[in-house]
Formats: structure tokens, C-alpha cells, sequence
């Protein structure tokens, strides 16, 4: 049975016989908030409690809209005439029993007129019970908004307003109404429903709740005041810890997430899926152990829930190490059919397979992330970063190109990475194909080089490919370039050690090629090439004074000192 989940607006605001038990009022607000697991297991507990009869039927009666509320039609017949049994002076549950008819006919067509007129003399009966309680006409609006006869819920509304005008319950109808007929769209509207409902019933959980809920996606800081606002006029009511929770999921805030829902689950009112939304937080917070401990409870009941088998395997593959870890998701990911893995499976199977430097096999699953769901293109960048890690640079290629055509600004990481990329490929290419990578390479640097102008980065490496694409450094095509890292990296010599000492090589070289070819020119008379000489040596004696133990500058030194 798809009954429209609308949260009841009954509560302890009635008159005589009719009003709850002080002791219900954790229950009565669960519900009310739209926590109809947990006040489920409340009920429950205080059915078998309960000492009257009125106390049974009362507790008979929110379990059966808590039921209904749950799509569970046959529990809600049960318990409500249960209720009925147990109290003929407790009016609600003939009314729940007369909702669940109702919206058995509203799925076949409609009430005929005397199904109608049957109708509204059992609840126009109900409500002559207690005609001063604002509870029993809002509960008959409810039964009609479950039905979608929002027209005839009005009606009963405006008769619950005209028996209390000052009491906030008809507003919060009002809001769920609204909610149920389009959330979307109406989302603005019942926020002001709720808060119209907490004007005039400041003390009102459920409106409060409800309007938390409103703003979680939208408002953070509105959702978080509302829930503040629940400890002072209920600090008693640990449900809204629930909400608490999800915020801090929503905001990436883990810690305070598992610390807030935790205190929830304390409270006693939760069933498996809250602890496996628990376990989730937990997850998430890096908590394995705890991960692990929760889904034990679970498992101990439903051994083939699948979310709990998920969350065991993910928190096992994290607390153990090699080999090991990657057998655990394996296994699990042998175990359920395909059309039960989702993204997350692929993801956490791809990262293990990382962390145990499986690159290839890990870059597989992330594509399989990527044809899950073609919307998550940033993980076309860890497939880059696998293929250079294993060294197939045609690959990372092709992938960090299809990530930069999918950022909408350029990334001088990824450019970073394709030029090196390019590089390595052209190091392992024959002579008749290596200038060709070279060039590309260069080119890819060069745009470096304009998104990030005052790192050394670009000129280094452009300085590589260009001594490379000049092996008889007779061009000096990498001098420009060399010199420029030299103007960065000279302010932080230690940082930069290596990467100098590269520089001044090659500058030394360079001038050292230059001082003999115009020698050689001259009948190999030194003396005309003085000046080079002189330059290449400053250059050596730089390498020197970074690494008194590099062999090359020292041998550069002795040569040049003896021409």
C-alpha cells in the first residue's frame, strides 16, 4: 500500500481523557518529526507497559500511523484495531482504521457519495468525543491529505483553527501538506507553515524539526538554530541529535557527524538502518574499528543485508594490510550480482588497489567509476596519475587530455604532468620519432610557463627538452631557459641544490663548447676564447661550491686551468 507520508499532527496539547501521558511526550515527538523507526520502537515499548487502557490504545495508535507512515498498511490495521479493542472512549484509532479505508478507495477511484457520507459521519462522531480537542479534527484532515483530497483536508483544518485559533498544529499540517503535494516547489511555503506553527506554539518539537530538515541543503546555519532552539525548550529530546548528525554528513564535517549520531543511537530508539547509517558516518570518519563493531550487531540479524556486507568489507579492507586488503573487496565483489555494485564499490576496490601500488588493475576500476556515473570526469585525473606511475605514458596521455578537456580553467598540475609525460616518451623513442615527442613536450611547457610564470618549474624542464632537442649544446637552445631557473631558484639555494647544480652544469658546458670551437678556429689558439673559458669555469666553480665532491666540475676546472 503507497500511502502519503505525512507526519501527524496529534499531540499533547488535548483536553481531558484525551490528553498523552507526560511520559509519551519523547514519543509523541519522534513521530511528530517524522522519525517514524524510532517512534516505533518507543510505542512498542510502552505498549507493553502501559497500565489503562487509554495508555494501550494510545500507544496502539501511534504505532499505527507509525506503520503507515512506513508503507506497512497490515501492522497499521493491526494496531489500530487493537486500540479500538482495548478503548471504546479513545477515538483516534477508529479514525486510523477509517484513513487506511479511505486510501484503499482513493487507489481504486474514489469514495462513492455513500462511501463519502459513511465516512464523514464516523469522523464527525469521532470528533463529537472531545469537540474542545484541536487533535481529533487534524486527525481527520490528515486521513483525508493520506487519501490526496486536499480540498476535504482543508476544510477540516479550518475547523481545528476555529476550535483552537491560537494553537500552531494546524499550521504544521499545513506545511506537510504543501511538502507532499510538490517538496520541490512548496519547500519555501511549508518552511513558513512551520515557522507560523512555532509562533503560536513555541514549544511545538516537530515544527521545529521539520523546518530543520527544510533547510539542510539550503541553509546550514538556519537548519543548525532551529536544532539549537529544540535543547532549550526540550533538552530532553535526543532525537534532534539525529538531525544534528546528518547536518554535519551534509557539511563534510565526519567527526562531529559520528559524534552527534552516535548520541542518537544512544538514546535506545534505532533499528539496523540506523546503525548502518551510523556505520556509514563512522566510515567516513576513518572510525574502522567502530565501523566494524556496529555492522557485527547487524550481521548477527541479517547476515545477507547487503549494505551491512558492504560496509564490513570496506572497514576489513582498511584495517588490514597487502595483499590481504584487496582479497577482502575481491571477495565481496564476487559475491553480489552486478546489478547490485554501486560507484562506491568500484571507488573504494580502485583505492585499495592503489595503496597496494596495483596501478593498472586500480586504474581499470576507476574507469569503471567514471562509466557508472560519466558525471565523476575528475577521476579521469587519478587514471593519469596510475598510468605514470607504471610507467605508460601513452596512456596517461590520452587521460590527462580528456581531463583538461573536461575543466572548464586550465590546471598547471595536469599540464605539469602531460608535459613530463611526453618527455618520458620521447627518452625511450628512437632518434627518427624523438623530436617530435620533444616538441609536443616543449609545447605543453610553454603553457606552463603562462599559467604559472614565476615557478621554475616550466623552465626546467623546458630547459631538458631543449638540451635534449641540441645534443652537441652547439645551439644553446636550453641556455634561455637554464638561466631563467637560475634568477628563481637563487634566493633558496638549499631548495633548489640539485637543480642548480644542473644548471650550472650545463651553462658551464655549454660556454666550455663554445670557448673550443672558437680555439679550434684559431689553430687551437686558447687565448681567443679566454673570455669563454673564464665564463665556463665561473660556471663549474658555482657546481663546486653546491658539491666539493662532484667529479665533473672539478675535472671541467683542472682542463679549463691548463688551456
Amino acid at each position: 500500500m503507497n500511502v502519503l507520508k505525512i507526519t501527524s499532527c496529534v499531540c499533547l496539547l488535548g483536553a481531558g481523557f484525551l490528553t498523552s501521558k507526560a511520559d509519551n511526550i519523547t514519543g509523541i515527538n519522534l513521530y511528530e518529526s517524522g522519525m517514524y523507526n524510532s517512534s516505533k520502537i518507543y510505542f512498542l515499548k510502552q505498549l507493553n507497559a502501559a497500565s489503562s487502557p487509554d495508555e494501550k490504545a494510545e500507544a496502539c495508535y501511534y504505532l499505527g500511523k507509525s506503520y503507515l507512515n512506513l508503507n506497512h498498511p497490515d501492522s497499521a490495521s493491526y494496531y489500530f484495531s487493537l486500540g479500538s479493542e482495548t478503548s471504546a472512549t479513545y477515538p483516534f484509532n477508529k479514525i486510523g482504521t477509517s484513513t487506511l479505508a479511505l486510501v484503499e478507495l482513493s487507489k481504486k477511484g474514489g469514495a462513492s457519495k455513500e462511501e463519502q457520507k459513511a465516512f464523514e459521519t464516523a469522523f464527525k462522531d469521532a470528533i463529537k468525543a472531545d469537540k474542545k480537542n484541536i487533535r481529533l479534527p487534524l486527525a481527520v484532515a490528515e486521513a483525508y491529505a493520506y487519501a490526496k483530497d486536499y480540498a476535504k483536508a482543508e476544510e477540516y483544518i479550518k475547523l481545528a483553527k476555529k476550535t483552537d485559533a491560537k494553537n500552531g498544529l494546524p499550521f504544521m499540517l499545513e506545511g506537510d501538506i504543501l511538502l507532499a503535494q510538490d517538496m520541490e516547489k512548496n519547500r519555501g511555503a511549508a518552511g513558513t507553515k512551520y515557522d507560523n506553527a512555532i509562533y503560536f506554539s513555541p514549544d511545538l518539537v516537530g515544527a521545529y524539526m521539520k523546518g530543520a530538515r527544510i533547510y539542510m541543503l539550503i541553509n546550514g546555519a538556519a537548519a543548525l538554530e532551529k536544532l539549537e532552539q529544540i535543547a532549550a525548550i526540550a533538552p530532553g529530546f535526543n532525537g534532534r541529535f539525529h538531525l544534528l548528525g546528518e547536518l554535519h554528513e551534509i557539511q563534510g564535517n565526519s567527526k562531529r557527524a559520528a559524534e552527534y549520531y552516535g548520541r542518537f543511537i544512544e538514546d535506545g530508539y534505532y533499528n539496523e538502518e540506523h546503525l548502518l547509517k551510523y556505520a556509514g558516518i563512522l566510515y567516513f570518519d576513518k572510525q574502522y574499528d567502530n565501523v566494524l563493531s556496529i555492522i557485527h550487531q547487524v550481521l548477527s540479524k541479517y547476515p545477507d543485508n547487503l549494505v551491512a556486507n558492504r560496509l564490513h568489507a570496506y572497514a576489513l579492507a582498511k584495517t588490514t594490510k597487502g595483499q590481504e586488503s584487496v582479497d577482502v573487496l575481491t571477495n565481496f565483489m564476487k559475491n553480489i550480482p552486478e546489478e547490485k555494485i554501486i560507484l562506491q564499490d568500484y571507488l573504494c576496490y580502485a583505492e585499495e588497489l592503489e595503496e597496494n601500488k596495483q596501478y593498472p588493475e586500480a586504474a581499470d576500476y576507476y574507469k569503471k567509476v567514471i562509466q557508472k556515473d560519466p558525471s565523476r570526469k575528475q577521476f579521469l585525473q587519478n587514471i593519469g596519475e596510475l598510468y605514470t606511475k607504471s610507467q605508460q605514458p601513452d596512456s596517461a596521455i590520452r587521460y590527462y587530455n580528456h581531463y583538461l578537456d573536461f575543466l572548464e580553467q586550465p590546471n598547471a598540475s595536469i599540464y605539469f604532468q602531460l608535459g613530463r609525460n611526453y618527455y618520458n616518451i620521447a627518452t625511450a623513442d628512437s632518434l627518427e620519432t624523438q623530436q617530435e615527442k620533444l616538441q609536443r613536450a616543449d609545447s605543453v611547457f610553454a603553457l606552463l610557463t603562462e599559467l604559472a610564470p614565476t615557478s621554475y618549474l616550466s623552465y626546467f624542464w623546458r630547459a631538458r627538452i631543449n638540451s635534449m632537442l641540441d645534443p652537441e649544446t652547439t645551439l644553446g637552445l636550453a641556455r634561455p631557459f637554464y638561466e631563467k631557473v637560475i634568477e628563481i631558484a637563487t634566493e633558496q639555494t638549499d631548495r633548489y641544490k640539485r637543480e642548480l647544480i644542473e644548471c650550472y652544469k650545463y651553462l658551464g658546458y655549454y660556454y666550455y663548447v663554445q670557448a673550443d670551437n672558437i680555439t679550434a678556429k684559431h689553430n687551437n689558439n686558447a687565448s681567443f676564447a679566454r673570455q669563454e673559458y673564464n665564463t665556463a669555469k665561473e660556471y663549474f666553480q658555482k657546481v663546486f661550491e653546491l658539491d666539493p665532491n662532484d667529479a665533473v666540475a672539478q675535472k671541467a676546472i683542472e682542463d679549463i686551468n691548463v688551456k
